[in-house]
């Protein structure tokens, strides 16, 4: 019999929390191999997974941030999928363009399920299944967008934008649910259905399409099914639902709306039928790319607690999904992607994680030793003729101070201001005299003239105006404190067919540092370097060399420092695949 490959990857396992709990970790510690994993430059979710499919750096598969720009304006734009209008719904595009392994498997006639992976909308035809994960977008074409329903008055607060304001007579309320973006001519148009909620002593009633819903206070809904009338005999079937945050007054939390993965109006899926195939097996589950709400509580709107419970109900679904392939797991390879442990450690990260005696946080001690059982009990169920592979993509480390390099490019004259500086999306910017700007969260570009539309460096300037600002940044410390680990040359760095695109710099923050919220969409900050004061304790935002990512195995590898572009060509050997000349990643058998 030939061996079937069994991946895991776990985003964000961290190797300081595995050697901190390795007493309370009996099943990781009975696995061959523990090592630690090289992640990418930039250790970004993105770009490390597409790294772990495609066995290829950046270069190849052109991601180098979660946020990229437009070279007609340099404006930011998100770079996990690439939307362009239809003639009824948008299209979606993968923006991870390299040669994954479940394609190559599939032109080998081997077969393959792959579930959650990130970056794999629209889901790709593969022979066996395919489920996307990050990337899936709601019924907005956002990555996350919910709305909270209340009676209060709105204050001039953090996601004031997503309040709808309701007005309660004889304990109901009459309001609506907001769903997909419609263009008509040049008029976006925002699709609206009914919602009626009755109010009870201790629940409410929500009424949607003629059915009803009952939700206890301080509990979450079962998932609730919603249709928009898109265009005649045309409909947008979405999912989504609610946790009821108070009763008296009256405010209730809304998730975004969701693709139903029974009919689906984008396919998140492949094939099609398999959606339905799930829902029949497992029940209805989040389909979002990142569903767990980490903005509503960023924007103080839901409690940390309730978030977790979110995130157990997340890792619930997962589960079920896991068993529900791997019961039937009888040939070729079986990749399954767990990523609600990145957001937890987002905010319940504490700054003493990189002292010696550190004490791990319980909401994410749990979720390692949650993690254990289930490996226990995936060893217990597989058979001597599966290699099993568990990675993560990076790890983790500490968010205290925040860097805003646009309102340094500006202090040092490479960014010119005209107009509002409190304007984001580079509006602020005199595009006809800024040599330099950064967008996303590790990238830097140099506004070169015939490659950026708005681009003044000439070719015969670019060296000088590169090296000069990396001599400064190399030299940018916070008191006594060097900003930066190490800074890249992005064409030093970066391969491939792709390179043409990539940042200029990238940036590999020291620990504690990352770069900030404004920065990364195009704004300024009114300090170059402050506390990050906000619920986003933790992140991976920072040189690759503090978060290191973690590899387990059932066998022997034959690589003392393996890398995340090694995942790949280890699954081909595996298979008996000949492994492309263009990988970059070496098999570790």
């Amino acid at each position: 019999m030939k061996n079937k490959v069994l991946i895991i990857g776990i985003d964000a396992l961290d190797p300081k929390i595995i050697n901190k709990l390795k007493d309370k970790l009996p099943n990781f510690k009975r696995l061959e191999t523990f090592t630690l994993l090289e992640t990418t430059i930039p250790p970004e979710t993105p770009v490390a997974w597409s790294a772990a499919s495609t066995g290829t750096n950046p270069g190849k598969y052109g991601i180098f941030d979660f946020i990229d720009r437009d070279l007609k304006n340099n404006r930011p734009k998100l770079n996990l999928t690439l939307e362009k209008e239809g003639i009824i719904k948008p299209e979606y595009i993968c923006a991870m363009r390299g040669t994954p392994f479940w394609r190559i498997l599939t032109q080998n006639n081997i077969p393959t399920t792959v579930i959650r992976w990130p970056v794999t909308f629209p889901p790709e035809k593969v022979k066996g299944r395919m489920l996307s994960g990050l990337g899936v977008v709601d019924a907005k074409g956002m990555l996350n967008n919910y709305s909270i329903y209340t009676e209060r008055e709105i204050k001039d607060e953090e996601g004031k934008e997503k309040i709808v304001r309701v007005n309660i007579e004889n304990n109901a309320i009459k309001t609506y649910i907001s769903g997909p973006l419609i263009r008509k001519k040049d008029e976006i148009i925002d699709k609206k259905t009914p919602m009626d909620v009755e109010i009870k002593k201790d629940e409410i009633i929500i009424k949607i399409d003629k059915k009803d819903y009952h939700i206890k206070n301080k509990e979450w809904s079962e998932i609730i099914k919603v249709k928009f009338r898109i265009l005649p005999f045309i409909d947008y079937h979405g999912i989504f639902n609610i946790y009821l945050l108070s009763i008296k007054p009256f405010e209730m939390y809304m998730s975004s709306i969701q693709i139903d993965p029974e009919n689906q109006f984008i396919d998140i899926t492949y094939p099609r039928e398999y959606g339905k195939e799930l829902v029949e097996n497992i029940g209805l589950f989040y389909t979002l790319g990142m569903p767990e709400d980490t903005k509503a509580v960023t924007e103080h709107k839901i409690s940390r607690e309730t978030f977790i419970q979110q995130v157990s109900q997340i890792e619930n679904e997962r589960k079920k999904m896991f068993f529900y392939e791997f019961d039937r797991f009888n040939e070729g390879v079986y990749a399954f992607a767990f990523d609600s442990g990145d957001r937890l450690k987002h905010l319940f990260w504490r700054n003493n994680v990189e002292e010696e005696n550190f004490e791990i946080p319980g909401e994410i001690e749990e979720y390692y030793t949650d993690k254990d059982k289930f490996l226990g009990e995936v060893l217990s169920k597989m058979d001597d003729h599966t290699k099993l592979i568990i990675f993560s993509d990076h790890g983790f480390g500490n968010f205290q101070r925040q860097v805003n390099i646009n309102s340094w490019l500006a202090k040092e004259g490479y960014i010119k201001i005209k107009g509002n500086k409190e304007d984001s999306l580079f509006k602020f910017v005199d595009w006809e005299n800024t040599k330099a700007y950064s967008v996303g969260f590790t990238s830097l570009y140099i506004n070169m003239k015939n490659r950026e539309d708005l681009g003044i460096v000439r070719k015969e300037e670019y060296e000088e105006v590169l090296n000069e600002i990396l001599n400064k940044l190399k030299n940018l410390r916070d008191n006594e404190k060097l900003v930066f680990t190490r800074l890249y040359k992005g064409k030093e760095i970066y391969k491939g067919e792709y390179s043409n695109l990539a940042p200029d710099i990238v940036l590999g923050f020291s620990q504690g540092y990352r770069m900030s919220w404004k920065n990364a969409i195009g704004a300024l900050d009114s300090e170059i370097i402050s506390d990050n004061d906000g619920e986003w304790r933790g992140d991976h935002l920072m040189d690759r060399s503090h978060v290191p990512g973690v590899l387990f195995t059932n066998f022997k590898i034959n690589k003392k420092n393996p890398s995340i572009m090694d995942i790949a060509p280890t699954i081909l050997k595996i298979c008996d695949i000949k492994i492309p000349e263009d990988i970059d990643g070496a098999p570790l058998v």
